[in-house]
C-alpha cells in the first residue's frame, strides 16, 4: 500500500497516512484535532519497478550500480570484495595466457610439492592440505583453461615464439642441446 501525504486546513499540519489506492481520495481525519483533511498532490515522484528482486528507478535503463558506477549486470562471478567483474576487467585488464615461464614454474611446484607429500606418506606421517597452496593452483588452472583459446591462437600466428629463447637483446640464446648436437653460435 502505498503512502499518502494529507494537509489539515484547521491545525495547519502536514501528515501521512497508509492507505490502499481506492480510498486515497477519501478526506483523512487529522491525528492532532481530528478535523477532516484533503490530501496532498506530490510535486515529486519517486517511481519504481523491481526487476531480479531489486527496485530500480523509473526509467529503467537495464543497467546496474555497483559502488557509483553503471556496470551491464550484477556481481554473479567471484570476485576480490568490494570489486565487481567488469570493473576488474577495465582495472588490470583482460587475462591474458600463462607465459612459458610461468608455466615451468608452475610445474616445478607441482613437482616439489608432489615429492614433499611422498616424502611425508613414506615416513609414516599424512600429508596436509594447504587451502592457500589448493586455491593458488586452481586459480592458474582457471587461468589457463580461460585462456586456452588466445594461446592457440597466439601460437597460430606466430609459431615459433615458444621453441626460440631470447635475450633482452633479442638474439638468439642457444639451449644446451644446440650446443651440443654442434648448432650454430652467434
Amino acid at each position: 500500500m502505498p503512502v499518502y501525504e494529507y494537509h489539515c486546513e484547521h491545525c495547519n499540519g502536514v501528515f501521512e497516512q497508509l492507505l490502499p489506492v481506492r480510498r486515497a481520495s477519501e478526506a483523512q481525519p487529522c491525528p492532532q484535532c481530528d478535523a477532516d483533511s484533503r490530501r496532498l498532490m506530490p510535486t515529486t515522484v519517486n517511481s519504481f519497478v523491481v526487476r531480479d528482486g531489486i527496485p530500480r528507478r523509473i526509467p529503467d535503463t537495464g543497467k546496474f550500480w555497483h559502488h557509483e558506477q553503471i556496470v551491464d549486470r550484477p556481481v554473479n562471478t567471484t570476485v576480490e570484495l568490494g570489486e565487481h567483474p567488469d570493473l576488474y576487467r577495465q582495472k588490470f585488464g583482460p587475462d591474458h595466457a600463462p607465459t612459458v615461464e610461468e608455466e615451468e614454474k608452475f610445474a616445478d611446484e607441482m613437482l616439489k610439492r608432489i615429492e614433499r607429500e611422498i616424502e611425508t606418506v613414506e615416513s609414516g606421517g599424512l600429508p596436509v592440505a594447504d587451502t592457500v597452496v589448493e586455491r593458488e593452483t586452481q586459480a592458474f588452472m582457471d587461468r589457463k583453461r580461460r585462456t586456452a583459446a588466445e594461446a592457440r591462437a597466439k601460437t597460430v600466428r606466430d609459431p615459433n615464439s615458444r621453441v626460440t629463447a631470447r635475450t633482452r637483446s633479442g638474439k638468439h640464446v642457444p639451449t644446451k642441446r644446440e650446443t651440443k648436437e654442434g648448432g650454430a653460435v652467434d
